[in-house]
């Protein structure tokens, strides 16, 4: 039977293996930790300020989350992000929100639709401001939103499940100037029909809008990596 101090200890190492975790992810996510960078496991529990234990942890749950990789000659690195991957996420995002667009144009109360407008309102002044990073969040609480609009809890649950690759994906998005403003205005022109209840028009404007994002990331992939071949 555990003592009183061992339960301590293992929720402290339980606590820690997933604060470990749960940073080396968000690094990775905002781009700190950036594609193909190579993972030692003594710098970063040196940094961490933790032993080598919880980041190996750490390192064998992202490996099959598929954000890093195993390198040939030993040790890991952040995966890149692949034509395919965009691909896949991009498609199968489309075909799901759309569809959250639809149920959401149905259902949504006079108080959900107030709650998007609000958000929108939100990211104008900050477009105002130039507050990148607040957009980038109000960006991803008006989705939010509209998938709880939807008020499907199966298909919540199933679009959460893509949540921290459509993040790593709006980041590179919203580098591009200009891109909030048409988002904003998508976002305002997704409101305007679901107020006259044009579910299927809704479905069409969201599918349109998460395409556009992803081919946007694959235009961006491609010129980084064409500065990186002019630098080598």
């Amino acid at each position: 039977m555990d003592t009183p101090d061992n339960q301590q200890t293992i929720r402290k190492g339980r606590f820690l293996r997933e604060q470990v975790y749960k940073s080396l992810k968000a690094s990775m996510l905002n781009g700190v930790l950036p594609p193909n960078k190579r993972l030692i496991e003594e710098k970063l529990a040196e940094e961490m300020g933790t032993s080598r234990t919880p980041v190996r942890e750490a390192i064998q749950k992202l490996e099959k989350e598929g954000l890093i990789h195993k390198l040939p000659k030993g040790g890991f690195a952040v995966s890149t992000i692949t034509d395919e991957d965009i691909e896949e996420v991009f498609g199968i995002r489309s075909v799901l929100e759309g569809y959250a667009g639809y149920l959401a144009t149905s259902r949504a109360t006079n108080d959900d639709i107030r709650s998007l407008e609000e958000t929108v309102q939100q990211e104008e002044e900050c477009l105002r401001r130039k507050d990148t990073e607040e957009i980038i969040r109000l960006n991803t609480e008006f989705h939010d939103r509209l998938y709880k609009v939807a008020k499907s809890s199966k298909l919540y649950s199933i679009i959460n499940d893509l949540r921290d690759y459509i993040y790593r994906y709006r980041i590179i998005i919203f580098r591009y100037e200009g891109m909030a403003e048409i988002s904003i205005k998508d976002h305002k022109d997704m409101i305007g029909l679901m107020k006259a209840k044009n579910a299927r028009q809704v479905e069409k404007l969201v599918r349109k809008h998460i395409i556009r994002g992803g081919d946007l990331v694959k235009k961006k992939m491609k010129q980084e990596s064409r500065k990186k071949s002019r630098k080598e």
